[in-house]
């Protein structure tokens, strides 16, 4: 693939901005953001921020955050089977749901407290603000990297009755419908409802299962009512319930090694791998030629040798199925001399997931997790009207939430029936113990509870010194606590795989080979931070120019990785006897070091650029940045299972471009880059590779004898050069119709995705195009449309298999879709 049909959108733009008169500027529309708590112009925020329209995301076929994320630089954001990777700036949450957010996400002023609630679908938007870069004062904890503010549609009394509704065809037998409806009640009440409903059999290939793989389902609703009793009052209630349903995954074994490199590589790897790379290459000796297909994956979801029969193991086959509510309710009251807002809401969700976590054609691992979450939270704020010598915000907020999950992992070492054919016992468990534990499968059972309140007040006051000239400064106080139970039991398949067992193989198995025990543990912790922050903002004709200092922090907590050892033993250990009951001996109540970590700290630096060229008719706006992360939160791996310390600190540096151009009347051009430096400035103890694991079995830990030094290297997700360049044409004809063009070249430099910085999980640069052309009248339109038009398989993360030492997996993104949409309003 040339580099010439990669910037085919941007040479396209140009060709057509040639062809336009550039004698009179034509002017840009006002862009009306709030990113501090206020509706301002984009132009006049002291901020790096990425707005795009509702209209934007339905025009482009954007149905989340997880595919916005391609056109705002610096924004990274991957979702696994369970687990949802935020990233901003190279900095984001590891794989432990025991982490908060790096990035703070919010919709229609509600905080969003979990990263799984990423993954709810785009609904009747408004407008997305990015905000990159530290945001506490104004948003609070859990904002280091940056935030995301979802604005919904809200109706107005004094409008008409009005609404639309669009059908959209794609392939993989993609359907969408979505769709509002808004009508003024009396002249005082309004009222709007909006759905969506979306279907695809997923762009993968089960070549294993003969199937597609990541098909989905979801549906969505949000109710808006508005009540407007006086000039003064306005009170916005939002309730939104989203379902999706996702059967498998866009996951596949990509790198899967031959007997020879393992031999070299890994001559100490487990039992467990050797008997898992046996089986696969007796029987499923076609993975490495699969592995090697775009788009293709070859694994069992659970099923093993026949999906006729149902699953083999675990609860659930590899699928996900999630609902989400949210209620808002938010009240402003203009008293005189400023507003002041309330801002309430509730959300839940809860998620179902079976993940097949050995991507294999073997009935081999399985995980199956049931979680809920629930808050409350509650903002009071009071905003001056602006214009004034002294203009400020000041707030008060409360918020209580709980985590719940239970999760279970089941190890099946009879893998329907494999083990028998090829070995002539019933299970690896009766080959390692000599025939004296004849259990085909053993499972972890995992309860994890966690109760949070947090306490904050903050303000924010600027100076406005002269006509050109202002000072920031804002503070927020945070007090929070939390309380936790994490609990587990093993179990096996001779006593029932829901009941404990206190069997001396089984625990012995599970504490030497995956660092896993029986304990139940009760914490609990509390914290309070200052976050400060200064600005300062200059105008320059027709440009501004400000320079920032903040601070900010993201909780700490405790780890909610369930392979992790009693604080009285050592990693992997397990001094028990048989027949010994498991209180005598090691106290199970007792949790290690790493069960709770501190809190996560930055300051930030950062100057930047408003600029307003051509009479209006173009933007430039820029931001370089220096970013200092101390006791960062990771997950390392100690040797046999993953837990999480504050291993150390990392430097960010970079620049941001973002640049708009209404060429003509009819065609719009914009260019959106960033370069990025980020990595660790200290991380003596990261997570070690396979080949390192392989040497030292505790590498990295208190017991081994080497280390994986990360100290400068790259964090994780950071591009160092990420890119976006888009056009809008639109070509009116004399009977009222419109032609419109769109498209975007959306560049990503390569990354890395895995913790112990593996050369093989890197993921290469790739560039994804998209086009789009229609006709328009006043109340309906036609579009054709392609998103990744030249069908690069790029690659969201990959990881090491577990079990398998040097056998890599990978989730893949989006392949080329083509569709057409009708859209009519009225």
């Amino acid at each position: 693939m040339s580099v010439s049909f990669h910037r085919a959108p941007l040479f396209i733009a140009i060709s057509l901005a040639g062809t336009a008169g550039l004698s009179h500027a034509q002017q840009l529309e006002e862009v009306i953001v709030t990113a501090q708590k206020r509706a301002e112009s984009l132009q006049d925020v002291p901020i790096s921020v990425s707005a795009v329209q509702g209209d934007k995301l339905q025009e482009a076929g954007i149905p989340n955050m997880a595919a916005l994320a391609d056109y705002v630089p610096n924004l990274h954001i991957a979702s696994a089977s369970v687990n949802t990777n935020i990233y901003m700036r190279g900095v984001g949450s590891g794989n432990n749901q025991g982490f908060e957010q790096s990035v703070g996400m919010y919709v229609d002023g509600i905080y969003m407290g979990r990263g799984r609630q990423y993954r709810a679908g785009f609904l009747d938007v408004e407008r997305v603000e990015v905000l990159r870069g530290p945001q506490g004062t104004l948003f609070g904890k859990n904002t280091v990297a940056g935030a995301v503010n979802i604005i919904s549609r809200s109706p107005d009394p004094s409008d008409e009755l009005s609404g639309d509704i669009a059908v959209s065809l794609e392939s993989f037998s993609g359907k969408q419908f979505e769709g509002g409806i808004e009508a003024p009640i009396g002249e005082t009440f309004a009222a709007r409802l909006a759905f969506k409903v979306r279907e695809t059999d997923g762009y993968v290939d089960n070549t294993l299962l003969d199937e597609p793989e990541g098909q989905i389902d979801e549906d969505s609703y949000r109710l808006t009512l508005v009540w407007q009793p006086t000039d003064t009052l306005d009170i916005n209630f939002k309730y939104s319930n989203t379902q999706f349903e996702r059967i498998g995954a866009p996951s596949a074994t990509k790198f899967y090694i031959d007997q020879a490199t393992r031999d070299e590589l890994f001559p100490n790897r487990s039992a467990f791998a050797n008997i898992a790379y046996l089986l696969t290459d007796t029987f499923y000796p076609e993975i490495v030629r699969e592995g090697r297909k775009e788009f293709v994956t070859f694994k069992d979801n659970g099923y093993g040798q026949s999906q006729s029969d149902g699953i083999g193991i675990g609860i659930n086959p590899d699928s996900n199925d999630e609902d989400y509510d949210n209620f808002v309710l938010n009240v402003d009251w203009d008293v005189g001399g400023g507003t002041l807002t309330s801002v309430t809401g509730y959300s839940e969700y809860q998620y179902i997931d079976g993940v097949d976590v050995d991507w294999l054609p073997l009935q081999f691992i399985h995980r199956d997790d049931d979680q809920t979450f629930d808050q409350f939270s509650q903002e009071f704020r009071f905003t001056s009207p602006g214009g004034e010598f002294f203009d400020y915000v000041a707030g008060a907020y409360f918020e209580k939430s709980e985590l719940e999950f239970d999760r279970r992992v089941t190890i099946d070492t009879n893998m329907d029936g494999l083990v028998p054919q090829l070995l002539g016992a019933n299970s690896l468990f009766t080959v390692l113990t000599g025939g004296a534990y004849p259990a085909n499968q053993i499972a972890r059972n995992h309860y994890y509870n966690l109760e949070s309140e947090s306490y904050a007040l903050f303000g924010q006051g600027t100076f406005n010194l002269s006509d050109t000239f202002r000072v920031t400064v804002g503070l927020r106080y945070t007090e929070e606590k939390k309380d936790v139970i994490s609990s587990q039991f093993l179990s096996d398949d001779l006593t029932g795989i829901d009941n404990p067992s206190d069997n001396f193989f089984l625990g012995f198995i599970e504490a030497t080979s995956f660092n896993t025990y029986r304990y139940n543990f009760n914490d609990d912790r509390t914290t309070d931070k200052w976050i400060p922050s200064v600005n300062v903002q200059w105008d320059v004709g027709d440009s501004m120019l400000y320079a920032t200092f903040s601070q900010g922090f993201k909780s700490g907590g405790f780890t909610a990785a369930d392979d992790q050892e009693p604080g009285q033993l050592d990693i992997a250990t397990y001094p028990c006897v048989p027949g010994q009951p498991i209180e005598a001996c090691y106290d199970p109540t007792v949790p290690n070091d790493d069960f709770e970590f501190e809190d996560e700290e930055v300051d930030a630096f950062e100057i930047g650029g408003k600029h307003s060229l051509l009479g209006g008719g173009m933007t430039i706006n820029w931001a370089a940045f220096y970013t200092l992360y101390d006791n960062l939160q990771t997950s390392i791996f100690k040797g046999v299972g993953f837990g999480v310390t504050n291993a150390g600190k990392s430097e960010v540096t970079g620049i941001e471009v973002d640049m708009l151009w209404q060429a003509t009347d009819n065609l719009r051009v914009g260019l959106n880059g960033a370069w990025l430096d980020a990595t660790y400035d200290e991380f003596e103890n990261g997570p070690c590779n396979a080949i390192q694991l392989d040497v030292d079995q505790f590498c990295g830990s208190s017991l081994g004898f080497t280390s994986n030094d990360l100290s400068g290297e790259k964090t994780l997700y950071a591009s160092d050069w990420s890119a976006t360049a888009f056009f809008d044409y639109v070509y009116p004809f004399n009977s009222g119709l419109e032609l419109f063009l769109g498209g975007e070249a959306n560049y990503r430099d390569d990354f890395s995705s895995s913790g112990d910085n593996d050369p093989i999980d890197f993921v290469e640069a790739y560039t994804k195009v998209n086009l789009r052309a229609g006709l328009r009248s006043e109340h309906w339109e036609v579009m054709a449309y392609g998103r990744n038009i030249f069908d690069e398989e790029a690659f969201a993360q990959g990881f090491d298999t577990p079990v398998l030492a040097g056998t890599h997996t990978q989730f893949m993104e989006e392949a080329r879709v083509y569709g057409v949409r009708l859209k009519f309003n009225f």
